[in-house]
């Protein structure tokens, strides 16, 4: 009787089973973009949009976009992507997915896209920002709310995607997600350690990875001052202001680390306002997120940075495109950054998100990379950072000798890494990375998630010197890199398949032994033999279990033997000698855009 009962138990439970598999399948369906104007015909990228509601009573709703992979690593990445402001989301389209876009409203497919291997989610977050909505005193005002939104969205998501709830997790982003998402990291980790109600739902978190980041205030607002003196963007009357302004601004900070101060911000206004310049009746400034551009009127100084963002506005307000991506629920039309958003943490007394690293890199992996050519949250003010962070044992990086890391043959910057932290510094780059180093900032990435490079990049790359052995071999093309992959994993297929039609045969054999009172225990022993043998197989794919290790764990330079010393007489984390920063085909993509964006009537 007990035994009937447990079969209707089981039987019932795989019936429900079935029935919110059903259910989930017919929600996630109501989110799939059949097709998106302007996307050639020939892409082959399969994507989900929408909202997602995570508070009925503030009418608060986030929206994602889910870029699916185009090829599946043997075991699956999962990459959530958030932009910084805060306020603001235009990864998708100008940073690290498939596609850019033209002047003329169409999309074309770009190189670099993190969705080779991964699927990324990209997350309109938080409320307010791009297609999110809510009512608009419902805006997250600290990282506690925003720790409680975020929650209830991934919660939500999985529920309506479970297929990849146990993928390898990492949560991605830059400039003020920079803030973010290491509380979220921390909130996941302690939620997965608590584990308080037997429904709890437990992420794969594997890592985090920010560019050009807001951690640590104290830090970038000192490095506003030393960076624009360096750069020789500050001298005169201006320099002597900014430095009274940095004095009191450390003073304050010397209360209470906070993760805003507006005495602080006064010092980025001084340096923007001594880099005008009179062209005709007009005033120009420096742009705060690449100082090699001086083409901004002031007071924007980069606010309509990139050129693109005029033409992504005006089709993402398309109405063919917003019922395309199911987002007619917003009704004020897309921007991209919301500055009602950004003012909601004004008053924001939540600690620098800089003093959850120690902990979080006791248990996960952490990238931190930084362009250098930006000035708003730019290099100084990591490295000091850094410098002055104790992790895992230790304060700061013990060894300061930096490796050279090339990418399609150039130099594309350099690499630290001790103790779970990874540090890359990327050579020509804005306070946008991926924006103006694709390829680099897709290889950093899938290295730093532990996918074999060697396998799943077209282009060629190597962390110590450029023809080391971590380099890809140029004679083998791309095709024939993704045929050995497909060819492994079939060959892996066939030998799993033949183990079990095996290990079955031995079985029945065993038991049609005992049942044959003549056979001799000879015989018995040989199947049993063959049975310790057949327990012993086990198969794995080496494919994406790296052989380097240094994607990025510790690496010995005296091994190497190749990295350049950085400047210990500051204690900085800095390059000596960086050698020729030649430009690659990214750079003169990047001259392209500044020309048409000296046309553009924005």
């Amino acid at each position: 009787m007990k035994c009937s009962l447990k079969l209707l138990a089981l039987g019932i439970g795989l019936l429900l089973s079935a029935f919110y598999r059903i259910t989930d399948a017919a929600d996630a369906s109501k989110y799939f973009v059949s097709s998106l104007p302007g996307l050639p015909d020939n892409s082959n990228l399969k994507l989900h949009a929408g909202h997602i509601t995570i508070d009925g009573k503030t009418n608060s709703n986030v929206f994602f976009w889910l870029i699916h992979n185009r090829h599946i690593p043997n075991i699956p990445k999962f990459v959530i992507w958030l932009n910084g402001g805060p306020g603001c989301m235009d990864g998708l389209f100008l940073e690290n997915g498939p596609w850019r876009m033209n002047h003329d409203q169409t999309l074309r497919l770009t190189d670099g896209s993190w969705d080779e291997y991964a699927n990324v989610l990209y997350v309109d977050f938080p409320v307010g920002t791009g297609f999110s909505f809510a009512n608009s005193n419902s805006y997250p005002k600290n990282m506690t709310e925003i720790v409680s939104h975020f929650l209830l969205f991934i919660d939500n998501f999985f529920d309506t995607f479970p297929e990849y709830s146990k993928d390898h997790l990492y949560i991605s982003g830059e400039s003020f997600a920079g803030t973010f998402i290491p509380y979220m990291a921390s909130s996941i980790l302690k939620r997965n350690h608590e584990r308080k109600t037997p429904d709890y739902r437990k992420y794969n978190l594997k890592g985090i990875a920010i560019g050009n980041g807001w951690i640590d205030p104290v830090s970038q607002y000192n490095a506003y001052y030393t960076f624009s003196v360096e750069k020789g963007l500050l001298d005169g009357e201006d320099k002597d202001t900014a430095e009274k302004q940095l004095k009191k601004c450390m003073k304050e900070q010397k209360k209470k680390p906070t993760i805003h101060l507006d005495i602080c911000e006064q010092i980025l206004q001084t340096i923007l306002k001594h880099s005008i310049q009179k062209v005709g009746e007009n005033e120009t400034c420096i742009n705060q997120y690449d100082i090699r551009d001086h083409s901004d009127s002031y007071p924007s100084c980069g606010s309509k940075w990139p050129y693109e963002l005029s033409d992504i506005t005006q089709y993402l307000r398309r109405a063919d495109v917003i019922g395309a991506i199911h987002a007619e629920n917003q009704q004020l039309g897309w921007v991209e950054c919301n500055h009602g958003v950004g003012r909601g943490f004004d008053n924001d007394n939540s600690p620098p998100s800089v003093t959850l690293l120690p902990a979080l890199l006791k248990q996960i992996n952490v990238l931190l990379y930084s362009g250098d050519q930006d000035l708003i949250c730019n290099t100084n003010g990591t490295n000091d950072m850094l410098e002055n962070l104790e992790w895992n044992g230790h304060k700061g990086f013990q060894n300061l000798t930096t490796l050279p890391y090339f990418v399609n043959h150039t130099k594309a910057g350099y690499i630290l890494s001790e103790r779970n932290l990874t540090y890359v510094v990327v050579y020509n780059s804005s306070h946008m990375v991926p924006y103006d180093k694709p390829v680099v900032s897709m290889d950093m990435m899938y290295r730093f998630m532990g996918l074999n490079h060697h396998l799943v990049s077209k282009w060629p790359s190597s962390i110590g010197f450029e023809n080391s052995d971590d380099d890809i071999s140029t004679d083998t093309s791309f095709n024939e890199k993704i045929d050995k992959y497909y060819n492994a994993g079939t060959f892996t297929l066939v030998i799993v398949i033949l183990a079990i039609v095996g290990l079955g045969a031995i079985i029945w054999r065993n038991r049609s032994r005992r049942r044959n009172r003549n056979a001799s225990q000879a015989m018995k022993a040989a199947v049993e033999s063959q049975m310790g043998e057949m327990d012993e197989l086990v198969i794995e794919s080496p494919l994406f279990q790296s052989d380097d290790v240094d994607h990025f764990g510790d690496s010995d330079p005296e091994d190497d033997n190749h990295g350049s010393t950085s400047n210990a007489s500051r204690n900085k984390i800095r390059e000596r000698n960086q050698g020729s920063r030649y430009q690659d085909s990214e750079d003169n993509d990047r001259e392209e855009r500044m020309r048409l964006r000296s046309s553009d009537d924005r």
